[in-house]
C-alpha cells in the first residue's frame, strides 16, 4: 500500500458537512484533503441530464460509483430477517454529495427541539415518555447553534423571510435574500391555511432569490429537487464553501477515492485513512486529524468496519453506542384534487412552498391525543409530470383509455400537502452490519433494524385528518395518499447512529462532534442527532460542522497526532 505525506485534516465525504468543514478549516490556515467517492462534476455536466425519464434527475446515477452498489438491507425488528429495502430514497455520490440535488429547504431547529425531553416532561409528565423511547435532551443548546446557522446561511447563500414564522426562535440576523418566488398553487395553501387559523410562511430555501456570492438568481427551470443546478443558483458546497477552500490553496480534493478504514495506533488515535483509486490502488492517507462526513449509513458503516485490537468491535464503539438510536422521518402525502382550477405544479423547485409550524413539535396542545411532536406541513411545486401521473387517485386505471382520460381531464388540476413527521428515537431501532449481504467488494452492508411505533402511527392519523381538513378548505373534491405513513428505512432524511451527548455510556460523540474514545477523530452529519425535529436536516448538518470544524481549529494542537 502506498503511503502519501501526512497532511493537517483528511476529510471523508465532500458533500453538505464535509464542504463546510472544508472551508472553515482551511481559513484557518489548515492544510486539508478531502476524499470523495463520487466524481467532480460542474454546471456543464448537470446541462446533460434535464430530463425526467433519466431515473429522477441525477439522483441515481449520482450513486453509480458507490452507493448504488451499497444500499443497506431492511428489516423491522431484530427477529426478522433483513431483505434489501424495497424502497430506497438515495443518497449521491460527487463533490458536492446531495446538495447537488437536494430540495435545498435550509430549516433551523427550534430552541424546545434541543430541548425535547424536559420540555416535554415538564408539559406532560414523565409517563408522556414510554420505556421504549430513548428520548434525550441535546447537550446543545438553540443559542449554542444559532450564531453558526447564520453564518452557514450567509455564506452559502439561503433565502428566506425572518419573522414570517411567529413559531421560530430568535434570529441574530436576518436571511441574506428575499424568499423564492411564490407561486399561484403556494397562495392557494396559504388561503386554505390562514381560513382554519394556522399560520404560513415561505420556508428557507439554499437558492438565490437574486443574484448572490457571484452566482445567478434561480430561472425556475423545474428541474431542481432530485437534479443538479445547470445555472450554479442551487447554494450546493460544490459552488459555495468547496470552490472558496479550494481558492486557498489548502483544499486538495481527490475524487473517485473509497475510504475503506480509518486507521489507528496502539494509543487509541486516528492515524489517518485508507482508500483505494479509481484504478483500485489502495492509499494510506495520514493525517493529523481524521473527520468522518459522509451519509448516516456510511459513517456508522465505516466505523464499524474499522476494527483494531484497541478497537475491537469496531472505532469509537467500546461503549457499544455506534449504531443505536437510528431515525428516519416518516410522511404523510396527499394529493388533492381541484377541477377547473389549473394548479400547474410542474415548473419550478419543490422549495417554492408555504408552509406552517403550528403542528410542528410542541406547538399545540397534545393532551389525549396519544403522541408526542408533530410535523412540518407544507405543499410544494417542482412535481414533473412523469412522477405526477403516477400518482393516482383510488379507482383510476394505471394504464390504457381510463387512464389517458383521466390525466387529460385532471392531471393540470391535482395540488398536494405533506407533513414531514417527527420520528422518535427508540432502543429497538439500529444499525449493524449485515452479516449476509455484502458490496462488490465484498464488505457487510449495513443492516437497518427500524420500524414506526403507535407514536408516530396515532400522529400520522391525526395529521391525516388536520391536512384533508386544509385541502378541502381550499376547494379540493377528493384526497388520496401519494405517500401513507409507512416505515422509510433508506431515506435522505436519516438520523442517529453516532448520537451526540455528554456520557460516552450513551453517545458516541461529544457536543463538539468529537469522538469520545478516538480524541482526534470527528463524527458530522445527520448520525449524531439526537432527534430528528420536523424539520429537513441540511441546515442543521452545516452549523453543526461549522461549529466543530471551528472547535478542531483553535483546538488543532491539542486534538492533532
Amino acid at each position: 500500500m502506498r503511503k502519501l505525506p501526512k497532511t493537517d485534516v483528511v476529510i471523508v465525504g465532500l458533500g453538505a458537512a464535509g464542504g463546510i468543514a472544508a472551508s472553515v478549516l482551511t481559513k484557518a490556515g489548515l492544510r486539508v484533503v478531502g476524499l470523495e467517492a463520487g466524481p467532480y462534476l460542474t454546471a456543464k455536466d448537470f446541462m446533460k441530464q434535464l430530463d425526467e425519464v433519466s431515473g429522477f434527475g441525477m439522483r441515481n446515477r449520482l450513486g453509480e460509483s458507490k452507493y448504488n452498489h451499497e444500499i443497506p438491507t431492511w428489516r423491522t425488528d431484530a427477529d426478522g430477517k433483513a431483505t434489501p429495502s424495497p424502497i430506497a430514497l438515495r443518497m449521491a455520490n460527487a463533490v458536492g454529495g446531495t446538495t447537488l440535488q437536494y430540495a435545498a429547504m435550509t430549516w433551523r431547529l427550534r430552541a424546545d427541539d434541543f430541548r425535547i425531553r424536559s420540555t416535554t416532561v415538564k408539559r406532560y409528565g414523565e409517563a408522556a415518555v414510554s420505556a421504549d423511547v430513548a428520548l434525550v435532551d441535546w447537550p446543545i443548546s438553540y443559542d449554542d447553534l444559532e450564531p453558526y446557522y447564520s453564518k452557514v446561511e450567509h455564506s452559502i447563500g439561503v433565502s428566506g423571510a425572518g419573522g414570517a414564522n411567529p413559531f421560530e426562535s430568535h434570529r441574530s440576523s436576518d436571511y441574506p435574500m428575499p424568499p423564492i418566488m411564490q407561486p399561484g398553487y403556494s397562495k392557494m395553501l396559504e388561503t386554505g391555511m390562514k381560513a382554519l387559523g394556522y399560520h404560513p410562511f415561505p420556508p428557507p430555501a439554499a437558492i438565490n432569490s437574486v443574484s448572490y456570492g457571484g452566482r445567478p438568481a434561480c430561472t425556475y427551470c423545474g428541474f431542481c429537487s432530485g437534479f443538479a443546478c445547470w445555472n450554479d443558483s442551487k447554494s450546493s458546497t460544490l459552488v459555495t464553501s468547496i470552490r472558496e477552500a479550494e481558492k486557498s490553496g489548502k483544499l486538495e480534493v481527490r475524487p473517485l477515492s473509497t475510504v475503506t478504514r480509518v486507521l489507528t495506533n496502539d494509543k487509541g488515535q486516528a492515524t489517518g485513512v485508507e482508500y483505494r483509486t479509481a484504478d483500485g490502488e489502495l492509499v494510506e492517507q495520514p493525517a493529523g486529524v481524521v473527520i468522518l462526513s459522509s451519509y448516516v449509513y456510511e459513517n456508522v458503516r465505516r466505523l464499524l468496519l474499522s476494527k483494531s485490537d484497541v478497537y475491537p468491535n469496531g472505532l469509537s464503539n467500546n461503549h457499544g453506542q455506534v449504531g443505536k438510536y437510528f431515525m428516519t422521518h416518516t410522511f404523510v402525502l396527499l394529493n388533492a384534487l381541484f377541477p377547473g382550477t389549473t394548479v400547474n405544479t410542474w415548473g419550478g423547485a419543490l422549495a417554492q412552498s408555504t408552509a406552517i409550524d403550528d403542528l410542528n413539535g410542541d406547538n399545540f396542545d397534545h393532551t389525549g391525543l396519544g403522541f408526542i411532536r408533530g410535523a412540518l406541513v407544507s405543499g410544494f411545486n417542482g412535481t414533473l409530470p412523469i412522477q405526477a401521473a403516477n400518482a393516482l387517485p383510488p379507482g383510476v386505471p394505471t394504464w390504457g383509455q381510463g387512464y389517458k382520460d383521466w390525466l387529460r381531464q385532471n392531471a393540470g388540476s391535482v395540488g398536494n400537502i405533506v407533513a414531514q413527521l417527527e420520528t422518535l428515537p427508540y432502543h429497538s431501532n439500529y444499525l449493524d452490519l449485515d452479516p449476509e449481504f455484502k458490496d462488490p467488494k465484498g464488505e457487510p452492508l449495513v443492516r437497518i433494524t427500524y420500524n414506526i411505533h403507535d407514536n408516530e402511527k396515532k400522529a400520522g392519523e391525526f395529521l391525516t385528518g388536520k391536512l384533508t381538513e386544509i385541502l378541502k378548505k381550499m376547494g379540493a373534491t377528493q384526497t388520496w395518499f401519494w405517500l401513507p405513513p409507512i416505515p422509510l428505512p433508506v431515506s435522505t432524511h436519516a438520523f442517529g447512529g453516532a448520537r451526540m451527548g455528554d456520557d460516552p455510556a450513551t453517545s458516541v460523540v461529544d457536543k463538539h462532534c468529537m469522538s469520545h474514545e478516538v480524541p482526534n477523530l470527528a463524527v458530522l452529519g445527520g448520525a449524531t442527532f439526537c432527534s430528528t425535529s420536523g424539520y429537513n436536516p441540511t441546515g442543521t448538518i452545516q452549523a453543526l460542522s461549522w461549529r466543530a470544524a471551528e472547535h478542531i481549529a483553535q483546538n488543532f494542537s491539542k486534538i492533532a497526532v
